[in-house]
């Protein structure tokens, strides 16, 4: 997901993030349907045209849909695959999905999760998007549960336990292996403790950039010039930048004078800047000029090679 869906979500503009202007917004399973765990793995997508295509954990259902301020609507009733469901569960979870997803819904987000939820009075869906594979990710979150998750000794529920986390840590990942009920990921503490063992992967999601730079976690570091003005003299800031994938980034600049700049990328392009303390400036923007990125913002100019947003070979 593009780390404009998650500053969109903390700003009020969330339906941004799913917005046929921005092309396919991938895909998205179902985790949760009117607070039950789903059942199957029912999923949701949406395309730059407008067309929605999903399936519910039995049948499959297209249609079209727009987004109106922060609202989905389905503009017509979803054509259905007609297959008997398997079991009660399953068809009444498909039942609930598809009363929902009828006219206007309600959607919103939460940016540091990257959860998302579509909703109409008590019914609610809880969305999460297919990510990247965990077997890849350096490092994680806590995620898809209300209390804390279990670290054992070895990966396995029968496994000694070695302590507890709350959902939203971030950890580093070891590496994951499969197993036969879950699959296992090696996991390390990044406070001084630096406790290690083994949470099942379904709890954990790659830690998106906005979670990374917080704690200083940076795909690299550099510098960049940088000046106080169109007319001043050039210096050079130093800088760090975690990256999601899909040319997204978030970039931390610090000026010379101490200041902190953090700026959010997606699609290569600025999306949102904002100071260390969390107020936006006055006027921002970025042009491309060759390979770099000049931004702008208020009257300070950074320019941002692209190979900082997008990484070398991308």
């Amino acid at each position: 997901m593009s780390d404009l869906c998650r500053i969109a979500g903390a700003i009020g503009l969330a339906a941004a993030c799913l917005s046929p202007t921005f092309g396919w917004a991938s895909d998205w399973t179902i985790v949760s349907v009117n607070g039950a765990p789903a059942i199957g793995q029912p999923k949701i997508a949406l395309g730059a045209d407008g067309a929605m295509a999903g399936n519910t954990g039995c049948n499959s259902f297209t249609g079209s849909a727009r987004f109106e301020n922060a609202m989905l609507v389905v503009e017509a009733p979803l054509a259905v695959t007609r297959m008997a469901c398997p079991d009660d569960g399953l068809a009444r979870q498909e039942a609930a999905i598809l009363q929902l997803l009828e006219g206007q819904i309600a959607f919103t987000h939460d940016p540091f999760t990257g959860a998302f939820a579509l909703s109409r009075g008590e019914r609610q869906l809880e969305l999460t998007e297919l990510a990247a594979s965990l077997f890849d990710i350096d490092f994680v979150t806590v995620d898809g549960l209300s209390g804390p998750l279990n670290i054992r000794q070895a990966p396995g529920t029968d496994a000694p336990l070695v302590t507890r986390v709350l959902p939203g840590t971030l950890l580093r990942n070891q590496g994951c292996e499969v197993g036969d009920t879950y699959d296992w990921c090696n996991i390390t503490f990044l406070d001084a403790s630096g406790t290690t063992g083994w949470a099942a992967a379904d709890y954990l999601r790659p830690a998106p950039a906005t979670v990374r730079v917080r704690q200083g976690l940076f795909d690299n570091i550099g510098t960049l010039e940088c000046r106080g003005s169109v007319e001043g003299e050039v210096a050079l800031c130093e800088y760090g930048v975690a990256r999601d994938g899909d040319h997204s980034a978030v970039l931390v600049v610090y000026d010379p004078d101490g200041g902190e700049r953090v700026m959010h990328f997606a699609d290569g392009e600025l999306a949102y800047a904002e100071t260390a303390e969390g107020t936006a400036s006055d006027a921002q923007g970025s042009e491309l000029s060759g390979d770099v990125l000049v931004v702008t913002l208020g009257q300070q100019i950074y320019e941002v090679p692209q190979a900082v947003i997008v990484g070398n070979g991308e």
